[in-house]
């Protein structure tokens, strides 16, 4: 089996979980079977050193560019990046391939995008879609999944509809440093909703058993839940 990933989203989740990823594929079989695809249109700020897999000199560059290049560089891993908001299904559409499994993977912050990731789901064949959200402490993981065009388990739109009812516009880096702002993380949040995306993606990449639904998290009392599909 051959997957292509398209990881959306390369802040406090995204960027731990594309570096772990990187990590286990270092040496895995699997490797040379995955196309690997970033999206962000962020830069990398000052703030975003102290809970983000970020440097001081990586500031002012694209975030999808520095993670593609800790990808190549430190775990030999080849992947290519889309240094842009996702703004529009045919965005994700042309990065199809065809014969592989699309494991799709939303790291964003705002419902815009959201919205976006979840219209491919709904338009796909086949396609694994894992969707993380976390506030400051707490946050949950969606697993959906379709498979030959028939949906196996719901994603993150069916246990939070409202999510469609948001009619604000799709982020630009002005509006994007306004929320990191308003609505800080923890940095321990963070890497437990990228530890929650990577053992759902070791499932799937190594064919084990899995499931769909939905992970609710608390970071600072250190728990997770799984509800399996409805």
């Amino acid at each position: 089996m051959r997957y292509n990933i398209i990881i959306v989203g390369c802040g406090g989740t995204g960027g731990n979980f594309i570096k772990e990823l990187g990590r286990f594929l270092y040496r895995a079989s699997i490797k040379n079977s995955c196309s690997i695809l970033l999206i962000d249109g962020d830069l990398v700020e000052e703030h975003n050193v102290s809970r983000q897999p970020f440097l001081p000199e990586d500031i002012g560059r694209k975030k999808a560019a520095v993670m593609a290049e800790i990808l190549q560089e430190a775990f030999q891993v080849t992947c290519s990046y889309y240094p842009e908001y996702l703004k529009h299904v045919y965005e994700l559409e042309k990065f199809e391939k065809e014969d592989y499994v699309t494991i799709l993977i939303g790291c964003v912050d705002n419902h815009a995008c959201r919205k976006v990731l979840h219209a491919y789901f709904r338009k796909s064949i086949s396609c694994f879609y894992l969707d993380s959200a976390n506030e400051y402490s707490v946050g949950e993981v969606v697993v959906g999944v379709r498979i030959a065009g028939s949906e196996i388990s719901p994603d993150r739109v069916h246990y939070f509809p409202e999510i469609l009812q948001d009619d604000s516009l799709p982020r630009s880096e002005e509006s994007c440093q306004r929320v990191n702002m308003r609505q800080p993380q923890h940095l321990v949040t963070n890497l437990l909703a990228a530890n929650l995306l990577l053992k759902c993606v070791v499932e799937i990449l190594s064919e084990q058993e899995w499931n769909g639904g939905i992970y609710y998290f608390d970071a600072f009392k250190g728990y997770s839940v799984f509800r399996e599909k409805p």
